[in-house]
């Protein structure tokens, strides 16, 4: 093997050889050049328009015909095709950044092992990689289709009565400036691997991540609250021991009500008040709206005090309530993390 630059990436990983224009693929596919071309790009790749240039393979011949016949077939809306596309593209971007490294280090380790060859090898790391992400994809889309089955209209699909939260960095602009790149990789898998396993195990679904901010849902209220409080607990974290790098605090706000559901992704005003309640919050503090605050009136491990009223951006006013454990929920936290001391 040679270096990376000379091994035939296309032989590796893609099925077929590059034998199409794009203007042969649109033909091929039965499409109109300028809606693949749309499509194309929405998806996230390069706007290729030089008519010489044999980019495509007989794959993508295939895949512009299904998405060809479940337009035609009324599957997929016309106007979907390309926020669908967008959002698809930004997802399996995210994942080919992920698992990109592990077919890299497969290629260095094969190299290291004398191996001639790796294509074999390549072919049955990506066919597990493509088998593992299509059965998430299936229990997502189980999950997703059960939430839709129970609306009466179409209209009820795209609205769902849910908390939205988001959990932000405090001085992660200004602390980043001072990390070398490895320890900003460890800081950000560090804070995106509390943020899942805190909100997954409360039942709560991360909606997206930016960096040093998190948006997360749920459609339980008193899940959302308690997801919040659970974020600003105190936690070891070895890896950043390891780097003499302490954990930031977190800024967190919630609010409650409609939102619009559309391509994974949360809209209304009560996400942006959400966010309006984060960048308000002190350091290590939850606040929430009004209509969290009444909605978890009656959970007996949760408290909250009602803050002055102010305007924000978008809101003429707005009412924050700061969220605490109850004092009965402290002390039996207390208790039980003694019994645990004692019992090692």
């Amino acid at each position: 093997m040679g270096d990376a630059g000379e091994l035939d990436i296309d032989r590796l990983l893609l099925p077929g050889s590059r034998e199409y224009t794009f203007r042969e693929l649109a033909e091929q596919a039965g499409i109109e050049v300028e809606n693949l071309r749309a499509w194309w790009t929405a998806t996230g790749f390069a706007d290729l328009r030089d008519d010489a240039e044999k980019a495509f393979t007989l794959d993508d011949v295939e895949i512009a015909r299904d998405l060809a016949r479940l337009v035609e077939s009324g599957v997929v809306d016309p106007e979907a095709v390309i926020p669908g596309s967008q959002a698809l593209g930004q997802a399996m971007y995210r994942l080919a950044e992920w698992q990109a490294p592990m077919i890299h280090h497969y290629l260095e380790t094969a190299r290291a092992d004398g191996i001639a060859d790796p294509s074999r090898g390549v072919a049955h790391v990506a066919d597990q990689m493509e088998s593992l992400q299509a059965h998430v994809w299936r229990r997502h889309l189980a999950a997703a289709t059960q939430r839709l089955m129970t609306p009466d209209d179409e209209e009820d699909a795209l609205v769902a009565t849910m908390a939205v939260g988001f959990a932000d960095m405090v001085g992660y602009t200004r602390l980043s400036r001072g990390l070398a790149v490895t320890e900003l990789n460890t800081l950000v898998a560090t804070f995106e691997a509390r943020m899942q396993a805190v909100i997954y195990a409360d039942g709560g679904r991360i909606i997206k991540g930016v960096g040093d901010e998190v948006m997360y849902a749920a459609e339980d209220p008193a899940a959302a609250a308690r997801i919040a409080l659970r974020l600003q607990e105190p936690h070891e974290y070895p890896e950043l021991d390891a780097i003499e790098l302490e954990f930031p605090e977190l800024r967190v706000g919630v609010a409650y009500g409609d939102v619009l559901q559309r391509y994974g992704d949360l809209f209304g005003s009560v996400v942006n008040l959400a966010s309006r309640l984060t960048s308000a919050a002190r350091p290590g503090t939850v606040l929430i709206d009004d209509t969290l605050n009444d909605a978890i009136a009656g959970e007996t491990d949760m408290r909250t005090r009602s803050l002055r009223a102010y305007r924000a951006r978008g809101f003429s006013s707005v009412h924050p309530h700061l969220l605490r454990w109850s004092k009965e929920a402290v002390k039996e936290a207390k208790e039980a993390a003694k019994e645990e001391a004692g019992s090692e």
